[in-house]
């Protein structure tokens, strides 16, 4: 049965009615568990009533059960942030796909004194975000600075979460920021799971695992897949301010377009980025490097294969902290073309501390303007560089301790 909870104001039995359910502004069924909002002309009440809506979803009984927050068609122009804690099995999405709902800060929202995302969550589990489209406030039309308090959905010390063919838009920050919590009683990283997929990005500083603190570290078991992202001002950022951080899947996405790197990846390790196609970038299209003070180990295990690299100022760069050597690098079947480098600075670079296990094989090399094609630090171990081309040709004189 479908009970709607905004009755007219008729009357004192109306006005009373009105009075115990004012704060359930929308439809319930609970037979199918769907919960159904429509936005409202009042950007205060919109805001609202979402609240009011996620806050039935968030304290439900039964929790265990899958509900549907379904939202119709047009813009929510909220007027303040959307907070969840402890939101579970919960499917939030456009009710109409082909004409998603638009979540967007009110003219004048002052993220700087007040909450920077439009929906924050925190410690949730099973929570879907499906088929919705996101509006900062940002649009760098003088230059590609960040706006730090503009940021869209955060998922904070959640375990299982999906974000899917979603749209974000014009976000001075993060337009999606998947990390622990800062108020987390477990120290370290808490956030696991998280699959984001078939999304597009534009005009966005960045994407990212970055916590404000320095005791809660980023995510582990994430997996990126075939998302878009466009006029990139930062990067799509991956960074851990303690241990913990790894096992992410970065696969088939596009980066097209970014004023300053492709990809960011500090201080994670068992990181696998493949078949994914990275142009148009000023500066490194996959820079994975020391950030911050680092006292924990990091860097084992990274796979960077068969992705595409157009047009950059500079190529793939793995720099690590010298007081701990990681193991098995691999960097295979990679086609890096169009390569602006800086002088002395190779299209492939590992540098400053050394790996153990590195592998650079039958990766193809066109057109590196500064003709610095492949260097790794001087006392790395089991270097094997092997069946690359240049230009169509094979490379240099290769073999498995390295370059001759």
């Amino acid at each position: 049965m479908r009970k709607l909870f905004n009755w007219p104001v008729v009357g004192l039995a109306s006005v009373l009615v009105l009075q115990a359910s004012a704060a359930l502004a929308y439809e319930t069924d609970a037979v199918n568990h769907v919960v159904t909002l429509t936005p409202n002309t009042d950007m205060n009440k919109t805001t609202t009533d979402m609240r009011n809506a996620l806050g039935f979803l968030v304290k439900r009984p039964d929790k265990t059960t899958q509900w549907t927050l379904k939202l119709n068609p047009g813009q929510y122009v909220l007027s303040g942030q959307v907070t969840t804690n402890g939101l579970q099995n919960t499917i939030i999405t456009s009710a109409d796909l082909t004409h998603p709902a638009q979540l967007l800060k009110k003219p004048g929202w002052d993220s700087a004194t007040s909450a920077e995302y439009l929906l924050f969550n925190s410690m949730c589990q099973n929570v879907q975000l499906i088929g919705l489209e996101f509006y900062g406030q940002t649009s760098f039309a003088a230059n590609a600075d960040p706006y730090w308090p503009d940021q869209g959905v955060y998922f904070g010390s959640c375990n299982v979460v999906k974000v899917d063919s979603n749209k974000f838009f014009n976000f001075g920050n993060a337009a999606l920021r998947v990390a622990t919590w800062e108020r987390d009683p477990i120290a370290g990283v808490d956030s696991f799971k998280t699959m984001v997929s078939n999304n597009l990005f534009n005009n966005i500083y960045q994407t990212s695992t970055t916590v404000q603190d320095n005791i809660h570290g980023g995510t582990n078991a994430s997996t990126w897949l075939n998302n878009t992202f466009v006029n990139l001002r930062g990067s799509v950022k991956f960074a851990s301010r303690t241990g913990g951080a790894g096992n992410i899947e970065f696969f088939n996405n596009v980066i097209n377009g970014g004023d300053h790197f492709g990809l960011e990846i500090n201080n994670y390790s068992k990181f696998n980025l493949r078949g994914n196609r990275i142009s148009n970038i000023k500066s490194v299209a996959m820079n994975i490097y020391t950030g911050g003070t680092v006292d924990f180990p990091w860097g084992d295990n990274f796979t960077i294969a068969n992705n595409i690299i157009d047009t950059v100022g500079r190529g793939i760069r793995y720099e690590h902290n010298p007081d701990y050597v990681p193991q098995n690098l691999v960097i295979d079947s990679n086609t890096l073309s169009n390569v602006n480098d800086v002088p002395n600075i190779p299209a492939i670079w590992v540098t400053n501390g050394n790996v153990n296990g590195v592998s650079i094989t039958k990766n193809k090399l066109s057109n590196i303007t500064n003709k610095k094609y492949i260097g790794v630090s001087t006392g790395s171990t089991n270097v094997s560089i092997l069946d690359n081309t240049l230009d169509g040709l094979p490379f240099g004189t290769q073999s498995s301790t390295g370059l001759k």
